[in-house]
Parts: structure tokens; sequence; C-alpha cells
């Protein structure tokens, strides 16, 4: 029995549409151009998601200007997403107000990433936008020391709701300044990567915080021995609903052995840590009644002592429970990536993940090898 064949050219408009978002969420530029070039009624779908992510560099800025009057300005509204990629001294200060006409004339841009050759300073100049949400700033600082960011560098982003900064000095000018208000008022969700900071600079500026992740590597360990570090630990900001702290060190002889204090984080839902040891009595005793997930990274040989002794000890006698039993270190909680259990406190139920892993040998071990 033959099988009628539908070309998908005759599939109905919001069909075809579904099937470009399936393939940008899990294909490729490739597969897009792919189908998109098939044919003119397949072009003429498709070209939204074509252009939907832009990354340029300082050096094509120009030319990519021209073009949104011109070839670019059938689908100019389709760009939501913007991206420079390449440092430039030079670019960032001579060319910013290329960059603020491409803002305005591609009004349905909401994200933006920019690598820096240093400081966030030129961006103070650039004139009021309202529709970018996340903003990521990176900085290149050739020198090896982070950057200076200060927040009133951004006073001209009034909706940014989505913070990344990498490898940055943080400051906010004292007393703060009126425009660096904006910022610290809509940003819900900050990410930092190897950032550093002095007193009086202090997460809890940001008023409005849902999520907080913090993350170090090797490149900034110094940092995660200061007490500013300690301190943000012992201080999150209170409004905060996610906490994420991963120190991402070379070996577990570097676990911390202080660790968050969350009972002042009224909202808080869920915490990940890493580069820690396990927590004692009072880490668990001051659970926020909100926290509905603990998730613990911790080396493998430490996560097989903690199975193997038959709970894993928070040192409230026993009040942790692993689904009413102990779960073996076996093929089946390696494919599960770890172990979970339950703390039963005052407040009520909070699941716990303790999380297998392990961390990259230092180079005085691979030397003695």
């Amino acid at each position: 029995m033959a099988v009628a064949s539908f070309p998908l050219i005759e599939l109905p408009q919001e069909i075809i549409v579904d099937v470009f978002a399936v393939l940008e969420l899990g294909g490729s530029k490739d597969d897009l151009r792919n189908l998109a070039y098939t044919c003119k009624r397949l072009y003429s779908i498709g070209q939204q998601f074509l252009v939907s992510d832009i990354t340029v560099t300082w050096q094509l800025l120009d030319a990519f200007r021209a073009k949104l009057d011109t070839s670019l300005a059938p689908v100019r509204s389709y760009i939501t997403s913007f991206t420079i990629n390449i440092p430039s001294s030079w670019g960032e200060w001579h060319r910013f107000e290329t960059l603020q006409d491409v803002f305005e004339l591609c009004t349905n841009i909401n994200s933006l990433t920019l690598t820096l050759s240093g400081s966030s300073k030129w961006m103070q100049y650039m004139r009021p936008n309202t529709h970018i949400r996340s903003l990521k700033l990176v900085s290149s600082q050739a020198s090896g020391l982070p950057a200076l960011f200060d927040t009133a560098d951004l006073h001209a982003f009034k909706s940014v709701e989505e913070l990344h900064l990498e490898y940055f000095r943080l400051q906010c000018e004292y007393p703060i300044e009126e425009r660096a208000t904006p910022l610290l008022t809509t940003v819900r969700n900050l990410e930092i990567v190897n950032c550093e900071w002095n007193y009086p600079f202090s997460m809890s500026l940001f008023k409005r915080l849902d999520s907080l992740a913090v993350y170090y590597s090797i490149k900034c360990e110094a940092f995660t021995f200061s007490e500013r570090l300690k301190n943000l630990a012992a201080n999150p900001p209170p409004t905060i609903k996610r906490f994420i702290m991963h120190l991402n060190l070379f070996s577990p002889v570097r676990q911390k052995t202080w660790y968050p204090v969350l009972k002042d984080c009224k909202k808080l839902e869920s915490i990940s840590m890493k580069g820690f040891r396990y927590p004692d009595y009072e880490f668990f005793a001051l659970l926020p009644p909100s926290l509905k997930e603990v998730e613990l990274h911790m080396t493998s040989k430490n996560l097989v002592a903690l199975t193997h002794s038959n709970s894993l000890d928070t040192g409230m006698g026993g009040m942790l429970a692993m689904n009413s039993q102990i779960v073996p270190v076996d093929a089946r909680a390696e494919e599960n990536d770890g172990i979970q259990g339950r703390v039963l406190n005052k407040y009520g139920d909070t699941n716990v993940r303790v999380v297998a892993h392990e961390w990259a040998e230092s180079m005085e071990q691979r030397i003695a090898r």
C-alpha cells in the first residue's frame, strides 16, 4: 500500500514555525539555514530564526549598522539577542554611539552580551535604553587583574533584570548616586564569576534580588579566603529565593569549613554549594522555613563515607532520612549522580541532594606523578 506524501511546504504556517522552533532549541544554525533555504516560503517563515541571535565584532559594527538600513531592514525586528564577542579598547570608546543606533533600530533586542577589554566606564555615556532585560559583561583585562565595574556605569540600562558579571572588581560610588538607582532596583537575577569587591560594596545593594549565583575558579582562588566572601555567605541578600555558591578549586583539601547562614532569607527556596565540607548541625538547624531544596557537591570519597555511615549525618539525631532506607553506592546511585535525603526540621521537610564531584588535580599532583 502506497503512502501518500505530504510536502512540508504545504503545512500550515503555525506548524512550520513550530518546526523551526524545535530546530532552534535542539539543532544548530546550519540546520536552520538548510531548512530555510529550501524554498521561498520556508525562507520567509524561517528568517526570523536566522537573525534572532546576532554576533559581530567592534570592527564589523559599522558595516552591520549600515545593513540595518538596507538588506536587513525587513528583518531587524526579529533580532532579540546581540553579542560583541571580541574586545577592543578603541572600539568600545569610539563606536558606542553606533551600538546605540543598533539598539534604537532593533527595538526587540532584549539580551546583550559584551566582552570588554577592561572596565565598564565607557558605558556611562550611553543613552537610555528600556528594551534590554538581560545583560552579560565579560572582562578580558590584559593585565591579569580584575577590571573596574561600577553600578553607576549602567545608569542608561533602565530595565535590566538579569545581570551576569565576569572578572570585575565591583563597586558602587558613595554616596550612592541617583543614576545608579535603576540598576540596583531592577536586577532580579545576579550572577558573578571570579569577581572581587571591597567594603562598603555589598550584594544587598541590589534591593530586589530573587536569585544570586557566585562562582570562583582557581584563577581567583585567593578571594575565596577573604572575609568579604565569607561575609557574603554569612549575610546573603534577604530577598533571594535561590542561592548558588560554587568554589571550583583544586582539591577537596581546600573545602571551606564555614557555611552560608540562611536564617534571615525568609523567601529562600533553593541553595547549591560546592567547595564546602559536609555541613554540621548548626547549618541544618538554621534552615529557613521556606527552603525546599539543598544541593551539596562533595567528593566521591566523602560521598561513600556518608553512605556507609547509615545516614547523612546532620548532627540532628538522625533526623535526615533517605526515603526510609540507605542507598548503596552502586550503578544505580552513580546513574543518579548522588544520593538524596530529607531533613525533617522544626519547620517541615527540606529535600537534600548530595552530588558526587571530582576536583581537578593540582599542578603539584600532576608533577608528582
